[in-house]
């Protein structure tokens, strides 16, 4: 119980899916959703641990503060934020942001920021010939969903902590996915609100080369996300605005994060207050002044001097590979198949040697940065996922300690002609700076 009669609540969640899944078809006429159930996922695969403060005040208005972490860093997210499932009758939007038409990190300045009124949510969506996202407006202060009835309208305004992203469609993203045909979507129950800390832009591949610039990308590195949730009885602008006129200042959780080197951070969202954690090796409270080392994994507790009550947790598991940074390669595809794919953790991304502007020809050959100088004892490769197109046949593994001499090749062979996940294990532990990979 909050001083001002409010009541706040704390949840720590970890989102992971069961296993992983694919969805065939591309630009078919049918749509495939293959679950690999017999691959479940474990701790190292992608998951997000998000600890989340609920304030709920007397007038029914509910605050929300999220801390967000994930354990690949690296990833690029399609987008980052809630989706909330409303009752249809809930359709008539009144927005503070950017519009009419919809936008994107990368296609907004053509759209002024403004009062948008007396929207309904069956127009965001776009019928493009095939179902796709749409109907995002960034830089929102923030929203209204009500009921659309003129004399009795109800529903809630949603005002974000900063600003946001969001769209309100009536069909799910799993829907849109799904469909060939806009009318193949099917008939709409809910209203589907998304609420975004941020969105990935679009990018030029459709009318040019090259994927979102990196600015425009939601990377699934720590954020922290907020807005209010604040039941409303009319659908009027001015009404919107009284409403709208709040200070979020709840409690935002602590931030703790840890890098490829295995290097622990507390970040406190600006507070002022000294920092204090526990770890499972050491009980004992310790005033934080810089990062842990939790290479070989293990739990840590952290929290504020001003808000002990709110309390951050994460447990780490050992890590056994070496970051490496490509920093050369002999060709690419620029947007689509860049090297640096081959070191960001995604299974969806891939690297693939020039072939839009020119063909080349072989030998192929990628440079890694090891950070330092590391011991080597091994090498795992995983080929495109999805398609056959490009695997590595023979390949050479050299190694160096100055980037300029290399030795012998420490490992040569042949792959298997799948998309299995391939490990070269070396006869002999290599202490190296650099790695070369000739495929």
């Amino acid at each position: 119980m909050n001083k001002d009669g409010s009541v706040s609540v704390v949840f720590n969640v970890e989102s992971q899916a069961p296993h992983g899944y694919r969805l065939e078809g591309g630009n078919a006429n049918w749509k495939r959703l293959v679950e690999f159930k017999d691959k479940p996922f474990g701790r190292d695969d992608f998951r997000f641990n998000t600890q989340v403060v609920y304030t709920v005040f007397p007038d029914g208005s509910i605050e929300s503060e999220s801390a967000v972490t994930s354990n690949k860093p690296t990833l690029v997210l399609a987008r980052l934020g809630y989706t909330l499932r409303m009752p249809k009758e809930y359709n008539n939007l009144i927005y503070y942001g950017r519009g009419v038409y919809d936008n994107y990190p990368d296609r907004k300045t053509g759209q002024m920021i403004g009062i948008k009124e007396q929207l309904d949510v069956t127009d965001e969506f776009v019928m493009f010939p095939k179902p796709q996202d749409t109907g995002n407006h960034q830089d929102t202060r923030w929203l209204s969903l009500t009921s659309n009835n003129d004399t009795n309208s109800v529903g809630a305004i949603f005002v974000a902590k900063d600003k946001m992203s969001f769209s309100a469609l009536p069909w799910s993203d799993n829907d849109i996915a799904m469909a060939n045909h806009p009318h193949e979507l099917p008939e709409s129950d809910y209203t589907y609100l998304h609420l975004d800390k941020a969105i990935t832009g679009l990018g030029g591949n459709s009318c040019g080369q090259g994927g979102p610039l990196m600015h425009d990308r939601v990377m699934a590195t720590p954020h922290t996300f907020g807005y209010m949730i604040r039941p409303v009885s009319s659908s009027s602008s001015k009404a919107l605005i009284d409403n709208s006129n709040i200070s979020l200042n709840g409690a935002t959780p602590l931030i703790i994060s840890r890098d490829a080197e295995g290097n622990v951070t507390i970040d406190a969202n600006g507070a002022k207050s000294d920092l204090f954690y526990t770890t499972n090796s050491n009980k004992k409270p310790q005033k934080y002044t810089g990062a842990i080392n939790m290479r070989n994994g293990g739990s840590i507790t952290a929290w504020s001097k001003d808000t002990e009550w709110l309390k951050a947790s994460q447990t780490f598991s050992r890590i056994e590979s070496i970051p490496l940074t490509v920093v050369y390669t002999s060709s690419q595809e620029s947007g689509e198949g860049d090297a640096n794919h081959l070191t960001d953790g995604n299974p969806n991304s891939y690297w693939h040697t020039m072939y839009s502007v020119t063909v080349a020809n072989y030998p192929h050959w990628v440079d890694f940065d090891c950070g330092g100088v590391k011991t080597i004892k091994g090498f795992t490769y995983l080929p495109r996922q999805n398609s056959g197109n490009g695997n590595i046949k023979k390949y050479s593994i050299q190694v160096s300690n100055d980037g300029k001499t290399w030795g012998k090749a420490v490992a040569d062979g042949e792959f298997e002609n799948n998309r299995k996940e391939k490990s070269i294990m070396l006869a002999t532990p290599v202490k190296v700076v650099m790695l070369g990979l000739l495929p």
